[in-house]
């Protein structure tokens, strides 16, 4: 059971809600902490106050009259204009996921809306309501469109998906009070929500990144030493010891000699993987915040009993984030389709001999696929269009930073299984390779699929690799002074 209070909602909370199905409830407090927000919202409105959304119209109409009898019209109207998503719907984790952070914005009051309201969001979650979302439509500035869908069914309209097929929305209907549409959309819900799941899977290729590149210094008989704590306590880099003592836990001493060096794309991978483990922690701050905060404008001040007009919905500061992720999940794919390559060059002989099973150009298509991912490392957050006339002259795209991070990522997990079958291989082939357990059952996977079609062994060893197990918690690195002996053997 997910129960709102004031406490702070975390990634973990959002993955329970989104895919494990929990409840949500809302804490007494919390009730009554929405019960004055909206007390605030009927002052305002009673008061004739010049208000964004509540009594003046949105965008470039911010200045023009919504006189009392057109404010139902005027709910109803905002959710039907702001409905303009368009493409492939989101999936249910992602739907939910994206609920639950607007509800979760609900809940600390910035929006002003009715217990009511709020309530029948949650029941959506509870009832297991899958809302039609289309993919496309946010600019970063509010995930306008995504939450209007949302509104759109909760409200009494809208389109669901059932048995995978989309339908109207049936939910009795639920007129919107003064101010609750412009407030059920002041979020970047969909960013934010989605964006936890993402860094969630996102946490699980940081160790099992390392456990391919293990497997492929074990395969090869690479040189250890890069992985030692010597050398780690020498850079003092946490996340770069973190992924060297994961490398070193899995290899056995090496048996004969090895290179004095290898190619940088074995020896640094602690450096690289490092970096990219420090940047889902970085992205993983920038959500709880935003999963934290209140997004909403005008914001419904309980401190001051005003409503007050704001930029909090503008969330560069995530959206570059994600950009920065992309970057770094970019050298992940790039040192592992280097390893690739170091690895077919090796089985040269044994591809011409035709002892090999696995075709030779699956490497092309890692190669494919890096530089897709290359390509998705460019920064979108930069990338903003002038809308409403001028007025709304700048945006964050935070939505399509994600979407290109989801993708990424998806893109990445190939690499790095493809990686792992070509090492894997490579121990078969080479019959006496001693390897720790957690190795030879890498390879007694890839081993059991070795006659498959290259897409079905690839998409049956991503599958192993990053299964839900436990991915390692996004809470941030400690100072090096702090915490460093703890990643010593």
């Amino acid at each position: 059971m997910a129960i709102l209070s004031r406490q702070p909602v975390s990634i973990s909370d959002v993955v329970a809600v989104a895919r494990g199905g929990d409840p949500v409830s809302f804490a007494s407090v919390t009730e009554r902490d929405m019960r004055s927000s909206r007390a605030i919202v009927e002052a305002a409105l009673a008061s004739d106050e010049p208000v964004y959304g509540l009594n003046r119209e949105l965008g470039a109409g911010r200045d023009v009259v919504v006189s009392p009898d057109r404010i139902a019209e005027f709910q109803a109207r905002t959710i039907r204009n702001s409905s303009g998503g368009i493409g492939e719907p989101l999936a249910l984790d992602q739907v939910r996921a994206t609920i639950f952070a607007r509800l979760a914005g609900f809940a600390r009051g910035g929006a002003g809306v009715t217990v009511e309201l709020a309530r029948r969001y949650a029941s959506l979650l509870n009832d297991g309501v899958h809302v039609h979302v289309p993919r496309s439509g946010s600019v970063g500035a509010a995930d306008l469109t995504h939450l209007a869908a949302i509104a759109a069914v909760a409200s009494g309209s809208g389109r669901v998906i059932v048995d995978g097929v989309t339908v109207p929305g049936s939910l009795d209907p639920l007129a919107l009070q003064a101010h609750e549409a412009l407030a059920a959309l002041s979020g970047n819900s969909y960013s934010v929500g989605v964006g936890a799941l993402v860094l969630h899977d996102l946490a699980r290729i940081v160790n099992a990144s390392d456990r391919v590149v293990a497997l492929s210094v074990a395969a090869t008989g690479g040189n250890p030493s890069p992985f030692s704590l010597a050398i780690q306590s020498a850079h003092r880099s946490i996340g770069q010891a973190a992924s060297a003592k994961r490398i070193r836990a899995l290899l056995l001493e090496p048996v004969g000699e090895v290179s004095t060096q290898d190619p940088v794309s074995f020896r640094a991978a602690p450096q690289v993987h490092g970096a990219f483990a420090e940047a889902v922690t970085a992205a993983a701050a920038s959500v709880t915040l935003e999963l934290n905060s209140s997004t909403e404008n005008p914001l419904v001040d309980l401190d001051t009993g005003r409503m007050i007009s704001g930029g909090n919905f503008q969330v560069v500061g995530l959206a570059i984030a994600y950009d920065s992720l992309r970057v770094a999940i970019g050298h992940v794919a790039a040192t592992s389709e280097r390893r690739i390559a170091r690895i077919s060059g090796l089985q040269a002989d044994a591809r011409r001999a035709g002892r090999t099973r696995v075709p030779g150009l699956l490497w092309y298509s890692a190669a494919s696929l890096v530089a897709e991912i290359k390509s998705l490392a460019n920064p979108v957050s930069l990338l903003v269009t002038p809308l409403s006339e001028g007025v709304e002259d700048h945006s964050s795209n935070a939505a399509l930073a994600l979407q290109q991070l989801e993708r990424s990522a998806a893109l990445t997990r190939d690499v790095l299984a493809i990686e792992a079958i070509s090492a894997a291989e490579f121990v078969v082939l080479g019959g006496d390779i001693p390897l720790s357990d957690g190795l030879q059952e890498l390879v007694d996977v890839v081993a059991a699929h070795l006659d498959e079609p290259a897409d079905a062994l690839v998409a049956a060893v991503s599958k192993y690799l990053f299964q839900p197990d436990s991915p390692p918690e996004l809470t941030g690195f400690k100072e090096p002074a702090a915490d460093f002996g703890s990643l010593r053997d």
